[in-house]
């Protein structure tokens, strides 16, 4: 009876880990979509045509063509939500350059409830070039205490990289 007891215990607490977890990840979630909403309708303003694309395609979350068909582009949605005021945390994969010069990546920051996204648009290789330069950069400038950084998966673009960019900052014209 004790064993069942404890299985059960342990059961119930796991339960409640889990439900924070899909919480968690709901949230993320809807973060994500809200930004490819945003992203999707300040191009509708501007007179394109555009569709967002099923969760499960790789790098591109938004597609928008001119109502000729002679321009498309493909963009990748990251967002950050309204509690994260530091960046866009992003990971190795970012580096990969893509064919062509129609791919973007849409940086959405959602801001207060009350106030309007600000975008960061930029050219996709653009931006590839420019992170893998960075962390190269990281990789060989001495950490704490003069030890050297190890290589890991985690990529980032927030505050202090942002003046790099400000030519794209709310910057529509592409």
């Amino acid at each position: 009876m004790f064993r069942l007891m404890s299985y059960l215990s342990k059961f119930m607490k796991k339960g409640k880990d889990n439900q924070k977890e899909e919480n968690h990840r709901v949230a993320y979630n809807i973060t994500g979509v809200a930004g490819e909403y945003f992203v999707a309708a300040e191009l509708s303003r501007r007179g394109w045509i555009t569709t967002m694309t099923l969760k499960n395609t790789p790098n591109i979350d938004v597609i928008a063509t001119t109502p000729d068909g002679l321009r498309t582009l493909n963009i990748q949605v990251k967002t950050r939500s309204i509690e994260n005021r530091q960046g866009w945390i992003l990971n190795k994969r970012i580096e990969t350059l893509v064919p062509g010069n129609n791919f973007f990546i849409a940086f959405v920051d959602l801001k207060d409830r009350d106030e309007k996204p600000d975008y960061f648009l930029i050219p996709k290789n653009l931006f590839a070039k420019w992170v893998t330069k960075r962390h190269q950069d990281w990789l060989v400038s001495p950490g704490r205490l003069g030890r050297a950084h190890v290589d890991n998966p985690i990529r980032t673009f927030d505050k202090p990289q942002f003046d790099v960019f400000e030519k794209y900052h709310n910057n529509w014209d592409i």
